[in-house]
């Protein structure tokens, strides 16, 4: 039974949506760069255009749909006394050709979609991989063997929607029923590897947190974390609702198939779900740098008033109470306070307040305790220094907390740099050369 009007004019809108917002985010992205091919970004340029792909497929399906269905709309059936949608039996031999048309822009739009889903769940289990690898991974991205799998596998299902959609090529009802069933298939086996990731995905961000990622890098992961839970709703809400329309395609009664409200709102719901999570997937594979974007463009006046640190005007006399306030209506005991609050050193405190508690001088401080904090604080005597020399070939270095401090594996570059599962290519080290020095020491018997 095909679906009714009003309900695919919904779902075309929701569709030209979602192609509008792809093209409005590009554009704020890199200027649209991003669809550009380059030596170092041609991978990320060729995902940018199958994702558009996969969206204007999907739009072109559903406004062919819409012109159809309008165009044929409803019809009376006196056997059974209802106005129903008009069966594809009835329609003209155009609008069964451009029925047919737009079951293949659906078969491209989902086959590119697949190849998203696919290559951004293998691109996360290399990098979760790369982790794990002393040493960081052996090979990059587009020479791992993550990366022929997802070759592989793209061509197999973009293979088998095809094939699915020429299974039956007269009845038009049935051709949509096949293409639905091994899609919404596909679909169900990606959504539930996404819910695997989800629970893997906290203790992959520990583990980077602990070897020393980056906070740019740590909000960017915490961000597809959290987008990645609602897309993989989204994901599984459109699956199962497009697969249980399929399913009962397949059977004699058609049951939920000839009941208009069950059709529809399975329809609705599997088609809003898809392009909910398409929206998200595209603000996570093309994550835009709202901190780069709030500076002033080059052109623009730059001109910033410099900061001038406060000079608090010197206190009044005091008397050698607790009580006392100075000119700001602030007692002596109120900054012995602060300053224990902040864990201020005798060494970084100024004279000129006497000690209101002396029965704290017990605290290896001797002589008067000093409240105000100075502007200019003498040269502290105690050091936290770990005792690690700043020289390179020193040989009194504490070797113990050396060792300690090696037993962290350094952090790949594919993570530490990380920027989206489109961004593959490393980003070039720009600056001075430089220079690492290594020392060798032969002991002569």
């Amino acid at each position: 039974m095909p679906i009714s009007p009003a309900a695919m004019s919904f779902s075309a809108l929701v569709a030209m949506t979602g192609f509008i917002f792809m093209v409005w985010h590009t554009w704020h992205y890199d200027r649209w760069r991003c669809l550009l091919y380059s030596k170092e970004d041609w991978f990320r340029a060729v995902m940018c255009h199958i994702l558009l792909g996969s969206i204007a497929c999907l739009m072109v399906y559903t406004w062919i749909c819409v012109h159809v269905l309008y165009a044929e709309y409803y019809i009376y059936l006196p056997q059974i006394q209802q106005t129903i949608v008009a069966p594809w039996q009835l329609w003209t031999s155009l609008h069964q050709d451009l029925w047919r048309i737009s079951l293949y822009f659906m078969t491209a739009g989902w086959g590119f979609l697949q190849a998203i889903h696919l290559e951004e769940f293998l691109y996360w289990g290399y990098l979760i991989k790369s982790i794990k690898t002393p040493g960081g991974p052996k090979s990059t991205w587009l020479k791992s063997g993550f990366f022929k799998l997802w070759i592989c596998l793209s061509v197999s299902s973009f293979a088998l929607l095809v094939g699915a959609v020429h299974i039956e090529t007269d009845n038009l009802d049935m051709m949509r029923v096949y293409l639905f069933v091994v899609g919404s298939v596909m679909s169900t086996i990606l959504a539930l590897a996404s819910i695997i990731l989800c629970f893997i995905f906290p203790s992959f961000l520990r583990t980077v947190k602990r070897q020393g990622a980056g906070y740019e890098v740590l909000e960017r992961l915490c961000f597809f974390s959290e987008m990645n839970q609602i897309r993989t709703f989204c994901r599984v809400a459109y699956s199962v609702a497009i697969l249980i329309l399929s399913v009962d395609g397949l059977t004699e009664g058609k049951t939920i198939n000839k009941t208009g409200f069950w059709h529809d709102l399975l329809y609705l719901i599997g088609q809003l779900a898809l392009f909910t999570a398409t929206c998200l997937s595209i603000v996570v594979l093309l994550p835009r740098n709202m901190t780069s974007e709030s500076l002033p463009p080059h052109g623009k006046d730059q001109t910033f008033l410099p900061m001038a640190p406060y000079k608090r005007p010197p206190p009044a006399r005091y008397v050698n109470t607790a009580n006392t306030k100075d000119n700001d209506g602030y007692s002596v005991k109120q900054f012995y306070e602060l300053g224990e609050r902040l864990n201020v050193g005798p060494d970084a405190i100024t004279s000129g307040y006497p000690n209101p508690f002396p029965s704290l001088n017990g605290r290896g401080v001797g002589g008067p305790e000093k409240i105000e904090m100075s502007l200019n604080p003498k040269p502290s005597t105690s050091s936290g220094h770990s005792g690690v020399e700043e020289a390179p070939f020193t040989e009194i270095a504490d070797r113990t907390k050396r060792a300690r401090l090696s037993e962290f594996p350094n952090l790949p570059s594919v993570v530490s740099k990380f920027k989206s599962p489109f961004e593959v290519s490393q980003p070039k080290s720009k600056g001075p050369t430089q220079v690492f020095v290594t020392s060798h020491t032969v002991v002569e018997e």
